[in-house]
């Protein structure tokens, strides 16, 4: 598990996993909050937190790849409500969640919607599930194609007040966006020598991008809307300042680009580092413990 984040009305989720798999609440100067709770499989059995989004009615959806389902939390852990396969079995169908890897959600009430991207090789690797009585899940197409297959994916996001999914393909080096649940475009940057790898993307309010981007060409990467590479926030590597196979990154607005929040987690959930769209990074979240100076360190 690489850790996931999640971003509402100020509050930052964080979802790790060291011998059990927990969901912890921060403020974004990296102060822990009283909200916090493990997240449990069947009769108390392992699960994960793969992915985690927040709704408007303080739920905090969990994407349990262990357990396959996503599960709602209230903000003190208890559970809410649970969404499972629609049908039993492995195979591949509308209904049918896999590993999940992700999980958005937009819309309240009647027409919320939740969004799971699941793993592997699949048609049937992204759906998007109305909470709502009386409709059904909905499997979005890969580029468009009835008979398609996702590859490998990883992230998800959403733009535009909701209508878009972005969608990360690390296994085509490509991120796929779905407008009103249609296929709409790929965004498939250059990145020189290095192969596009993205773990995970968020959208800005202007449309630019920020992407985690994995894998032995490590980095945190400012895309403009059509893909070209505009900044390599932070670069590969361990230290302060770097990332090493960042798994979320989420972003804060702010008036300018040097006081938007770009909050990513590494190092296998161990890490969260803030840094704003200029690549200057504020500090470290390490274990329950902040560091920070607002040293540049980018």
């Amino acid at each position: 598990m690489r850790g996931s984040l999640a971003l509402h009305a100020g509050v930052l989720w964080v979802g790790t996993e060291t011998e059990h798999a927990r969901v912890q609440s921060y403020d974004l100067d990296g102060a822990p909050l009283e909200a916090a709770f493990e997240v449990l499989g069947e009769d108390g059995g392992p699960a994960s937190a793969e992915g985690l989004a927040v709704d408007a009615d303080h739920r905090v959806w969990v994407a349990d790849g262990v357990g396959k389902r996503l599960v709602g939390y209230s903000l003190v852990g208890a559970p809410l409500a649970r969404v499972e396969a629609a049908r039993t079995g492995t195979r591949d169908a509308r209904g049918v969640l896999a590993r999940c890897v992700d999980v958005a959600t937009r819309g309240v009430e009647d027409e919320q919607v939740l969004y799971v991207a699941s793993g592997g090789t699949r048609r049937h690797a992204l759906q998007a599930l109305p909470l709502g009585p009386g409709r059904y899940t909905e499997s979005l197409r890969p580029a468009g194609e009835q008979d398609g297959r996702f590859h490998d994916l990883r992230g998800l996001a959403l733009g535009d007040a909701g209508r878009e999914v972005w969608a990360c393909e690390a296994g085509r080096a490509r991120l796929q966006v779905f407008r009103d649940h249609d296929f709409h475009r790929a965004v498939a940057p250059v990145l020189g020598a290095a192969r596009f790898e993205p773990n995970a993307v968020a959208v800005c309010a202007d449309g630019r991008l920020v992407v985690a981007q994995g894998g032995a060409a490590s980095a945190l990467l400012l895309l403009a809307p059509g893909g070209r590479l505009l900044r390599v926030l932070a670069e590969g590597g361990g230290e302060p300042g770097r990332v090493l196979d960042p798994g979320d990154v989420v972003v804060q607005p702010g008036a300018a680009d040097r006081d938007t929040r770009v909050v990513v987690i590494d190092r296998d959930g161990l890490r969260v580092q803030v840094f704003n769209l200029e690549g200057r990074c504020w500090g470290a979240f390490v274990g329950e413990a902040f560091l920070s100076d607002a040293t540049d360190l980018a």
